[in-house]
Protein backbone atom coordinates (compact mmCIF):
# COMPACT_ATOMS: atom_id res chain seq x y z
CA UNK A 1 0.00 0.00 0.00
CA UNK A 2 1.28 3.69 -0.59
CA UNK A 3 1.64 5.77 1.62
CA UNK A 4 -1.08 8.39 2.16
CA UNK A 5 -3.64 5.92 0.52
CA UNK A 6 -6.53 4.65 2.28
CA UNK A 7 -8.50 0.98 1.85
CA UNK A 8 -12.55 0.80 2.25
CA UNK A 9 -13.29 -2.71 3.05
CA UNK A 10 -17.11 -3.70 1.84
CA UNK A 11 -18.92 -5.78 3.79
CA UNK A 12 -20.98 -7.88 0.96
CA UNK A 13 -24.14 -9.67 2.95
CA UNK A 14 -27.59 -8.05 3.20
CA UNK A 15 -28.21 -5.53 5.67
CA UNK A 16 -29.48 -7.42 8.86
CA UNK A 17 -32.21 -4.56 9.97
CA UNK A 18 -36.01 -7.00 9.04
CA UNK A 19 -38.88 -5.45 8.51
CA UNK A 20 -42.42 -5.45 10.85
CA UNK A 21 -45.41 -6.55 9.17
CA UNK A 22 -48.81 -6.62 10.22
CA UNK A 23 -50.57 -10.11 9.55
CA UNK A 24 -53.56 -9.59 7.03
CA UNK A 25 -56.91 -10.43 8.25
CA UNK A 26 -58.52 -13.75 7.76
CA UNK A 27 -61.09 -14.10 5.34
CA UNK A 28 -64.37 -15.95 6.78
CA UNK A 29 -64.73 -17.80 3.12
CA UNK A 30 -62.92 -17.86 -0.02
CA UNK A 31 -66.18 -18.57 -1.99
CA UNK A 32 -66.75 -16.28 -4.56
CA UNK A 33 -63.41 -14.46 -4.13
CA UNK A 34 -60.24 -13.61 -6.31
CA UNK A 35 -57.46 -15.25 -5.19
CA UNK A 36 -53.51 -13.97 -6.49
CA UNK A 37 -50.97 -16.76 -6.66
CA UNK A 38 -47.38 -15.72 -7.29
CA UNK A 39 -45.21 -18.34 -8.70
CA UNK A 40 -41.38 -17.72 -7.07
CA UNK A 41 -40.25 -19.50 -10.27
CA UNK A 42 -38.62 -22.07 -8.73
CA UNK A 43 -38.85 -25.70 -10.37
CA UNK A 44 -41.88 -26.78 -10.35
CA UNK A 45 -43.66 -23.85 -8.50
CA UNK A 46 -45.69 -23.63 -11.74
CA UNK A 47 -47.22 -27.52 -11.34
CA UNK A 48 -47.44 -26.68 -7.57
CA UNK A 49 -49.78 -23.38 -8.15
CA UNK A 50 -52.01 -24.99 -10.86
CA UNK A 51 -52.53 -27.54 -8.16
CA UNK A 52 -53.15 -24.99 -6.03
CA UNK A 53 -55.54 -22.84 -8.38
CA UNK A 54 -57.44 -26.13 -8.92
CA UNK A 55 -58.41 -26.70 -5.63
CA UNK A 56 -59.22 -23.28 -4.35
CA UNK A 57 -61.64 -23.52 -7.07
CA UNK A 58 -63.39 -26.74 -7.01
CA UNK A 59 -62.79 -27.31 -3.11
CA UNK A 60 -63.33 -23.57 -1.93
CA UNK A 61 -65.35 -22.04 -4.23
CA UNK A 62 -63.14 -19.52 -5.15
CA UNK A 63 -64.48 -17.55 -8.28
CA UNK A 64 -61.23 -16.74 -9.49
CA UNK A 65 -57.12 -16.98 -9.72
CA UNK A 66 -54.47 -14.30 -10.82
CA UNK A 67 -51.29 -15.64 -11.49
CA UNK A 68 -47.77 -13.85 -11.81
CA UNK A 69 -45.20 -15.38 -12.65
CA UNK A 70 -41.41 -14.00 -11.07
CA UNK A 71 -38.74 -13.21 -13.83
CA UNK A 72 -36.52 -14.54 -11.40
CA UNK A 73 -36.67 -16.59 -7.83
CA UNK A 74 -33.90 -14.54 -6.25
CA UNK A 75 -35.57 -11.12 -7.01
CA UNK A 76 -38.78 -9.40 -5.25
CA UNK A 77 -42.10 -9.23 -6.76
CA UNK A 78 -42.10 -5.60 -7.96
CA UNK A 79 -44.10 -3.12 -5.66
CA UNK A 80 -46.16 -2.20 -9.05
CA UNK A 81 -47.00 -5.67 -9.61
CA UNK A 82 -47.91 -6.11 -5.89
CA UNK A 83 -49.81 -3.20 -6.09
CA UNK A 84 -51.97 -4.29 -9.02
CA UNK A 85 -52.41 -7.88 -7.63
CA UNK A 86 -53.37 -6.47 -4.65
CA UNK A 87 -56.39 -3.73 -6.07
CA UNK A 88 -57.71 -6.90 -7.82
CA UNK A 89 -57.84 -9.58 -5.07
CA UNK A 90 -59.01 -10.74 -1.94
CA UNK A 91 -56.00 -12.62 -0.88
CA UNK A 92 -52.71 -13.27 -2.57
CA UNK A 93 -50.71 -15.96 -1.88
CA UNK A 94 -46.63 -16.50 -2.43
CA UNK A 95 -46.27 -20.26 -3.77
CA UNK A 96 -42.93 -21.86 -3.71
CA UNK A 97 -41.88 -24.78 -4.96
CA UNK A 98 -38.50 -26.63 -5.37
Amino acid sequence: MVSGQSTTVLHPGAEDAARKFELAPRLSDLKGTTVGLIDNHKRNADVYIAELSRVLQEEYGVSKVVTYRKASQSIPTPDDVLDSLAAECDAIVHAVAD
